[in-house]
């Protein structure tokens, strides 16, 4: 995973996105690091925000996990804010937003229940 975590700190410095385990991690809007994850639902009707929240809560902790065993991911994200995003996998066609957390404000990008 370490190594994993520095190949993705070369991309995020140049700009674009990375994929470590679950997560994909990019620094497309400057300042910000944004870290994504998929739910693992399978249908998008059975969606509810109370489990979306859950899922994000995971990403989070996913997340902080990797800062805690990576100084220099840890060192590169000081002075950046960090926006997470869940999506959903819409069969391999695409990928729906659901909702996102920056400065812990969440926003509801799908209309679920």
């Amino acid at each position: 995973m370490e190594e994993r975590i520095r190949t993705a700190l070369e991309f995020l410095k140049d700009g674009q996105s990375f994929t470590v385990g679950e997560l994909r991690l990019g620094a497309e809007k400057p300042g910000v690091i944004e870290v994504t994850g998929w739910s693992q639902y399978t249908n998008f009707a059975n969606l509810i925000k109370q489990q979306c929240l859950r899922e994000l809560e995971e990403i989070k902790a996913l997340f902080y996990k990797m800062v805690e065993a990576s100084p220099e991911l840890k060192d590169f994200i000081k002075d950046k804010s960090t926006e997470f995003n869940l999506y959903f996998d819409d069969y391999g066609k695409g990928s729906i937003g659901l909702c996102s957390e920056k400065e812990k404000k969440v926003t509801w990008e799908a209309d679920i229940k």
